[in-house]
């Protein structure tokens, strides 16, 4: 439960997931969405402002900081049983080059604060077992990102099919293929391809059909079995 209440601001995006995690920025809001895409990612114990760490200033003051996100893993899942808890901070890249094409007047950020209540954060998340990592915008705003917010409306609203099994098999005999050719081998003419790409587009985001997510799907992005020896990608 958040320890912080998110309010309406007049100068941040700010509202609600669809699973009801509370964002406070576009930012949060995108990597949520990578969170809810990630496999290993238990999505139901995303927790968002849930964690009050305690933190001395460099005058002797005690004061209070809450981390955006804190994430927990999949424990009936072998790649992620082990796996300790994240507690994120969730940052804009903060170069100048960045700064000047943001619509927003940028937070002002003070180093030396960050650093104290970063490392609490820090020695709190060791306590609990869990880890403290700071995660910046460039490594939320990827290809991956895109392909992901496109996935996620196939994932949580196209249900299974009984072509889903046929369709995995086809691909295991023919071997790598494009997502262009994949989809013609069940469908010849535009109106049944537009039925089928949905269920393929599901295959690929519960990572049933490997692809490399980290560049842009196209209809030439190649299809591969994971029964040819590919392991689903982590995030």
């Amino acid at each position: 439960m958040p320890t912080r209440k998110i309010t309406r601001s007049p100068v941040k995006v700010t509202g609600t997931t669809p699973d009801d995690q509370q964002f406070e920025s576009t930012l949060e809001e995108d990597f949520l969405v990578l969170m809810r895409f990630n496999r290993l990612v238990d999505s139901e114990r995303i927790e968002t402002q849930s964690v009050k760490v305690d933190w001395q200033d460099d005058a002797g003051k005690m004061r209070t900081y809450t981390p955006d996100v804190l994430v927990h893993f999949r424990k009936d899942l072998t790649e992620s049983r082990d796996l300790p808890s994240r507690l994120c901070e969730i940052k804009p890249n903060l170069d100048e080059d960045n700064k000047k094409d943001r619509p927003y007047p940028p937070r002002t950020e003070n180093a030396a604060e960050n650093k104290l209540k970063w490392a609490a954060a820090s020695r709190l998340a060791a306590m609990r077992g869990w880890e403290f990592s700071i995660v910046y915008e460039r490594e939320i705003r990827t290809p991956y990102l895109d392909n992901a917010k496109f996935l996620m409306r196939y994932l949580e609203h196209t249900p299974a099919s009984q072509i889903d099994a046929q369709m995995l098999a086809c691909l295991t005999q023919e071997g790598p293929i494009s997502l262009e050719e994949f989809i013609k081998k069940f469908a010849k003419n535009l109106e049944s391809r537009a039925k089928i790409f949905p269920n393929c587009y599901r295959l690929i985001a519960t990572q049933q059909i490997h692809v490399d997510l980290t560049k842009r799907l196209t209809l030439q992005t190649i299809l591969t079995s994971i029964d040819a020896g590919n392991q689903p990608p982590s995030s």
